[in-house]
C-alpha cells in the first residue's frame, strides 16, 4: 500500500476507533467537545464489557494490518499512539480489573458540573441533558455494585465512601440554584426530581460500600507485574520497576540537598520549618485573592515572551474565578475546554477562597497556604507556562489529528505542568528569589515521595502508615496532609507520573541538546514538544532525536 493510501486508512480507521472509545464511553466525547453525547453515562454491565473488549481486540487487528513503516514520522506517532490507547483499555479490563477492586476510578463519570458551568448551549438544554445523566445513575451504582468484589483494601474503601457522598451532597446541595432563572417548571422539576434520585442513589451505594472494607486495610497493592503494564500501556515506558525506583530515589536525594542548601542561604539560624511559616505569613489578603492572582498571571505570561522560553499562541486568557463549591477540596486547578469544543471555548483558573463560615484563625491558615511564591509555583503549574499554554498549543498550534488530542498521557499532561515549575525557576524568573526556589523545591518533594510511595506501596508492601510518614520525612508535611498524599496512592498508583513525566521530558530536553549543539533553543525545544498534543513521552524520542537510545529515563 502507498504511504498516501496508509495515510487515509490510518485516518480513517482511527477514527472510528476513537468513535468507538466515545459511543462506551458517552461522557469523554461529551467533556471533549462532542455533545451529541450529553446526557448519557456509560454502560459498564458484563455483556457491554464482553461486547467492548472484542471491539478494542478487533481493533487492535485491524490496526496492525496497517504499515506503519508506510506513514511518515508525525503518522508512525500517531499510529503508536493509537496502538496504546488500545492496549491501555485492553489492560484496564483484563488485569487492573477496577470494576472489580477500585471505585474511585469511576465517580468521575458522575459528575454533571460541566453541563452547568460550560455556556454551549442554553441552560434549558443543558439542564436537561444533566436530568439525564442523572436519571441513569441508580442503574449505573447497582452496575457498580454487582460488578464490585466484597473484599476491597479498607482504605479504598473510606476514600470511595467520601468520594461517593460528596457527590451526593453536590447534588442536593451544589446543583440546588443551577436552574435559577429557568421558567420553565417542567425542566426545573425534573432537574430536581433527578437530583433527589440520584442522591439517594448514591446514599444506598454508600451504605453498601461500607460493608466491603474487609481484606484489611493495606489490600490495595496491585503487585509488580500489573505495575509494569500500567507504566508499559499507560506511559508507553518499556523499562524495569528497579531501574524507575533507581532514577526516582536519585532525584529525590538531589531534591532534599538543594533545599536544605537554599534553606541555609536564606537564614542558617533558623530551621526549614520556621523559614516555611515564614514564606507563609506573607500572603494576599481574602478580598484580594482573585485579582491579586489575575495580576500574577499577567506578570507570568510577561515572563515567558521576556525570556523567550517557549511560544504562547493566543492572546486567549483564562478567567480567573473562585473555584465551585463541589470543587474546593482543591486549593486551585484549571478547567480547560474540550479539545473539540467550538462554542464554550473560555477557560477557567479556579482559586479556591476563604470560607465566609471560617474563623480568622481558619482563614489564615487558609491563606498561608496561598502566600505568594506558593501561589506563583501553583499558578506556573496550572496556567503559565503549564496545563493552559499546553491547551493554547492544542487549540491554536498545528493542527493535530484526532488521535493526538485524544490519546493523551498522563505522564506528559502533569510532566508538562510540574516540569515547567523547574523550568521557570531555571530562567531569570526566578533570579534573586531564593524563597520561590525553596518553594518549588518543596512542590517537587511532594511528587518525588508520589513516585517513591507509589511504587514501594504497590510493588514492595509500604503500609498507608510508613507511606504517610515518608511524606512527613521528606516533603516536610504535616501528618493530615501527609496522610491524604498517601491515601490517594492507594487508589492511584499512577501518581508517580508528575515526577516520572518531567524527569523524561528532561532527560529528552537534555538528549536534544547534545544533539542541537549550538543550534539549541530552548523556545524551540518546548514548542516543537507542545505541537504533537500529550502523546506518551517515549514516542517523541523518535521523532525528536537522531539517535533516541534505548530508554526514556
Amino acid at each position: 500500500m502507498a504511504q498516501n493510501e496508509t495515510e487515509a486508512a490510518f485516518q480513517q480507521l482511527s477514527q472510528r476507533l476513537i468513535k468507538e472509545h466515545w459511543d462506551f464511553y458517552p461522557t469523554a466525547g461529551s467533556r471533549i467537545g462532542k455533545h451529541e453525547y450529553d446526557g448519557r453515562l456509560p454502560d459498564l454491565s458484563p455483556s457491554q464489557i464482553a461486547r467492548r473488549k472484542r471491539e478494542l481486540r478487533h481493533g487492535l487487528a485491524e490496526l496492525r494490518t496497517l504499515d506503519a513503516n508506510a506513514l511518515d514520522e508525525a503518522g508512525r506517532m500517531s499510529y503508536r499512539m493509537m496502538e496504546l490507547f488500545l492496549r491501555r483499555e485492553l489492560f484496564i479490563f483484563n488485569d487492573l480489573k477496577p470494576l472489580e477492586n477500585n471505585p474511585m476510578r469511576h465517580t468521575g463519570y458522575l459528575n454533571v458540573s460541566g453541563y452547568i458551568r460550560r455556556d454551549y448551549a442554553p441552560l434549558e438544554d443543558r439542564l436537561r441533558s444533566a436530568a439525564s445523566a442523572m436519571r441513569q445513575a441508580p442503574e449505573f451504582l447497582d452496575v457498580l455494585d454487582h460488578a464490585l468484589a466484597g473484599n476491597l483494601s479498607s482504605h479504598v474503601v473510606d476514600m470511595s465512601v467520601e468520594s461517593y457522598s460528596g457527590m451526593a451532597r453536590f447534588y442536593r446541595v451544589d446543583l440546588a440554584q443551577a436552574a435559577q432563572g429557568v421558567k420553565d417548571s417542567e425542566i426545573v422539576s425534573g432537574f430536581d426530581r433527578a437530583r433527589e434520585s440520584a442522591a439517594a442513589a448514591l446514599d444506598r451505594f454508600v451504605e453498601r460500600l461500607k460493608t466491603r472494607g474487609t481484606r484489611g486495610p493495606d489490600g490495595f497493592a496491585i503487585g509488580p507485574e500489573l505495575y509494569s503494564g500500567m507504566v508499559a500501556t499507560g506511559e508507553g515506558l518499556e523499562a524495569s520497576l528497579g531501574r524507575i525506583a533507581a532514577i526516582g530515589q536519585a532525584n529525590l536525594e538531589d531534591n532534599l540537598a538543594r533545599i536544605k542548601e537554599v534553606a541555609r542561604s536564606i537564614s542558617p539560624d533558623h530551621t526549614l520549618t520556621e523559614i516555611v511559616e515564614e514564606i507563609g505569613r506573607n500572603h494576599p489578603q481574602a478580598q484580594d485573592l482573585i485579582p491579586e492572582t489575575r495580576d500574577m498571571l499577567e506578570d507570568i505570561r510577561q515572563s515567558l515572551i521576556d525570556f523567550d522560553v517557549i511560544s504562547v499562541p493566543s492572546e486567549d486568557r483564562c478567567q480567573v474565578i473562585e473555584t465551585p463549591t463541589y470543587m474546593r477540596y482543591a486549593f486551585a486547578a484549571m478547567d480547560s475546554a474540550g479539545a473539540l469544543e467550538t462554542k464554550a471555548t473560555e477557560s477557567f483558573y479556579y482559586v479556591t477562597p476563604v470560607e465566609e463560615d471560617w474563623t480568622t484563625e481558619q482563614g489564615e491558615e487558609w491563606l498561608s497556604n496561598f502566600n505568594y511564591d506558593t501561589l506563583k509555583i501553583i499558578s506556573i503549574h496550572e496556567v503559565y507556562p503549564g496545563h493552559f499554554v499546553h491547551h493554547l498549543h492544542n487549540r491554536y498550534g498545528r493542527e493535530l489529528p484526532l488521535v493526538n488530542r485524544v490519546a493523551t498521557s498522563y505522564s506528559f499532561t502533569e510532566g508538562w505542568a510540574h516540569y515547567a515549575e523547574q523550568m521557570m525557576l531555571e530562567t531569570g524568573y526566578g533570579e534573586g528569589q531564593p524563597k520561590l526556589l525553596l518553594t518549588q523545591l518543596l512542590e517537587a518533594l511532594v511528587r518525588n515521595c508520589r513516585y517513591m510511595c507509589s511504587l514501594w506501596m504497590h510493588t514492595e508492601g509500604m503500609t498507608l502508615d510508613d507511606a504517610t510518614r515518608f511524606f512527613m520525612d521528606n516533603a516536610y508535611m504535616a501528618e493530615l496532609p501527609a496522610r491524604r498524599e498517601a491515601l490517594r496512592g492507594t487508589f492511584d498508583p499512577g501518581y508517580l507520573n508528575y515526577t516520572l513525566g518531567k524527569l523524561m521530558i528532561l532527560k529528552l530536553r537534555e538528549d536534544y541538546r547534545r544533539e542541537q549543539g549550538s543550534a539549541f533553543s530552548l523556545k524551540e525545544f518546548h514548542d516543537r514538544l507542545l505541537s504533537f498534543g500529550g502523546p506518551a513521552l517515549p514516542l517523541l524520542r523518535p521523532v525528536l532525536l537522531d539517535n533516541p537510545g534505548d530508554s526514556a529515563i
